[in-house]
């Protein structure tokens, strides 16, 4: 369960490097290495516990949009982790998102990433 939950943490950091690459000067995250896994730490929070609560809330909108509001719930995932390290003032990280647009592509790819880490992880 540990090495699960270790193995998780690192391939949501390096998502996370991966979409500040693809999304540079749109996405980032400061801070370095400790930057990417306490971000890594807030996403994998908020994936657990928060969004299945909004998935439940919002399932009328998922049905009716045949799944396509859950990249809306992606969004405000990467908000919600935006705002929690700004609350939590970890020192030197932070997350910058610039723009509508940029929360979409983060969310879309951040999903990507997280299906395949299930994928691989819980065969």
């Amino acid at each position: 369960m540990i090495r699960r939950f270790i193995l998780h943490l690192l391939a949501n950091a390096a998502a996370l490097y991966f979409i500040s690459i693809v999304l540079e000067g749109n996405f980032a995250i400061t801070g370095g290495i400790k930057g990417y896994l306490v971000a890594a730490l807030i996403f994998g929070f908020l994936n657990s516990l928060v969004k299945p609560l909004l998935k439940l809330l919002s399932l009328p909108l998922i049905l009716i949009t045949a799944g396509l509001f859950s990249f809306v719930l992606n969004m405000i995932i990467i908000r919600l982790a935006k705002y929690a390290l700004g609350v939590l003032a970890f020192e030197g990280i932070g997350v910058q998102v610039e723009g509508i647009t940029t929360y979409f592509f983060a969310g879309l790819l951040l999903a990507i990433a997280n299906f395949l880490i299930h994928w691989l992880t819980h065969k």
